[in-house]
């Protein structure tokens, strides 16, 4: 028992310090020494720097997506005290028309007006559900995304020195190749775990939007149109 909780405590600060050095930022290598490669020794440096540019709009588009997310979350929400607004009316109509000893038509068409209410309710509840967890899932790709683009300029900076190296330019030695090569395989596996807990959550998402278009499709003729397109968990912006 004493070696599990030993052991679990291990896992735990072995987790939070592989957080802790994702988190430094990468150390440059001196590239001074970079024009004195020809364009062929070049070629996987720029190669880097293309996948760095690439990393760097992938997060300028998770960021947008985030903020995506966060819009769509708030209308579900301004959607669900409509709906509750609507069931209100409905029944202080009924209750009304109870005390004026309504006719069965009328008192029959008000039952019918609170029943698509509570539809109406059920279904912004169960899409406000699936849209809480899609903004999870944008968070969580956009933490992806920040990761990538450390790797990315790791990566560079280990471009940098292997051209060095190979075309033995002095400044290569000032260099530690095992710090270097140590710090992109730590941003990988970190990055690979964040990969992971996007994939996750998405795949989540899946059932929370068929049980919200499920609902919803008994009560489309009744609802409002989108004010803001509603993707499904497996799309990708």
């Amino acid at each position: 028992m004493k070696a599990r909780i030993l052991g679990f405590f291990a896992s735990i600060l072995a987790a939070t310090a592989c957080s802790h050095s994702s988190e430094k930022p990468t150390a440059k290598v001196d590239d001074s020494g970079l024009s004195r490669l020809n364009e062929d020794q070049m070629q996987p440096v720029d190669d880097a720097r293309v996948e760095e540019g690439r990393a760097r709009d992938a997060l300028a588009r998770a960021r947008a997506n985030e903020a995506d997310a966060k819009a769509r979350l708030d209308v579900a929400g301004t959607e669900r005290s409509v709906a509750d607004a609507q069931l209100k009316r409905s029944q202080a109509e009924r209750d009304l028309l109870k005390k004026e000893y309504a006719s069965r038509d009328q008192m029959a068409k008000v039952d019918e007006d609170i029943r698509a209410s509570q539809q109406r309710i059920q279904a912004a509840d169960l899409k406000r559900q699936y849209l809480e967890r899609m903004l999870q899932v944008a968070q969580a790709e956009n933490r992806l995304a920040q990761s990538h683009l450390k790797t990315a300029e790791a990566m560079t900076e280990q471009a940098k020195l292997r051209a060095m190296r190979t075309a033995n330019v002095p400044q290569a030695e000032s260099a530690n190749a095992g710090e270097v090569d140590s710090r992109v395989a730590q941003l990988q596996s970190s990055e690979a775990q964040e990969r992971k807990r996007a994939a996750d959550l998405r795949a989540s998402a899946v059932d929370l939007y068929n049980k919200w278009q499920e609902t919803d499709s008994r009560v489309r003729l009744l609802a409002r149109p989108e004010s803001l397109p509603v993707p499904a968990p497996t799309e990708q912006r």
